[in-house]
């Protein structure tokens, strides 16, 4: 009997076994079968389950944010102590961030490149641009609409990075080096609100270079932030110290000078002024005067900073 002959004669002993009325013959021994309807409606009773149980289970922990010692602020001279010098320094930083913030939302200088971006530099170190930007950074982050994320870019120095304790953490030499790092995994969010912060990190012997690199456009925009709302603030090195302050403050759209008072030689400050560009917002800041505080001298100083350029200190 062929191959085929044999097929027919299975098949027709199949359809002789089968009852008239297509009822199908009892299997003791087998599982019942479940109808694809049963099985469709109890797959989406599991998933419905599951999605119930995700939105009713307990939150996963906050990662824990990085504390601000105020006392250790104060001990290594990033805050003043005493209740008429903070609120001295607390109107001083109002003066000085409402032209970069104007700036910085389109409601300043028009058409600044990157106005998000700004550095607190100077000609010469021992001007008080550490104790600028990190104050600087604290009213900012006063602001209710946005945050701001304060950089240690004066990795020579590190001084903000050690006072924070920041020192064993990646930082921005360390994200610019290590191409298969991400951006965010230098970022520190601290128990101020709305104050992020990234340390200077390891030391590099081609720090210009690495500031200088396309690397260094793709970290400032991953900074940024893809809301708007976020600002830079960078703590650079002395204009005029190192070479990779000067790379560092070409990526910037708004530049505070800050110029200590009696101190600053004048040669200084305008040698360090034409390292900037016409494209740059840059205000001048003078730093330790003993004059009084008052408004019409705040007015003669903080105004030069609504200028796309300052002028001579």
């Amino acid at each position: 009997m062929s191959t085929v002959e044999k097929a027919a004669e299975k098949l027709r002993a199949a359809q002789a076994a089968t009852p008239a009325d297509g009822a199908a013959p009892e299997t003791p021994t087998a599982m019942p079968v479940e109808p694809a309807s049963v099985h469709a409606a109890s797959g989406i009773e599991r998933l419905q389950e599951r999605t119930l149980a995700a939105h009713h289970a307990p939150a996963a922990p906050a990662a824990s944010s990085w504390h601000v010692d105020r006392k250790t602020l104060e001990r290594a001279g990033l805050l003043p102590s005493g209740l008429e010098a903070n609120g001295r320094l607390v109107d001083e930083m109002r003066r000085i961030k409402r032209p970069l913030m104007a700036n910085a939302f389109g409601k300043g200088v028009p058409d600044l490149a990157h106005p998000e971006r700004i550095v607190v530099t100077s000609a010469v170190s021992g001007e008080g641009k550490s104790f600028t930007a990190f104050n600087l950074a604290m009213s900012l982050a006063c602001e209710p609409d946005f945050e701001v994320l304060l950089v240690d870019g004066d990795v020579p120095k590190s001084h903000l990075t050690h006072v924070l304790g920041l020192q064993k953490h990646p930082g921005l030499m360390d994200v610019l080096a290590n191409e298969q790092m991400a951006p965010a995994e230098v970022i520190v969010r601290t128990d101020v609100p709305n104050l992020l912060v990234v340390p200077s990190g390891k030391r590099h012997p081609l720090a210009a270079e690495l500031v200088g690199s396309l690397r260094m456009d793709f970290v400032l925009n991953e900074f940024a932030g893809r809301d708007g709302r976020r600002l830079v603030l960078f703590d650079s090195s002395p204009l005029l110290a190192t070479s990779e302050s000067q790379v560092l403050v070409s990526h910037m759209g708004q530049v505070v000078m800050v110029v200590a008072a009696g101190r600053t030689p004048r040669h200084a400050v305008d040698t360090a002024l034409q390292l900037l560009t016409e494209s740059q917002y840059v205000g001048l800041m003078l730093n330790m005067s003993q004059l009084p505080a008052s408004e019409s001298y705040y007015d003669s100083y903080y105004g030069q900073l609504s200028a796309p350029r300052a002028g001579e200190a």
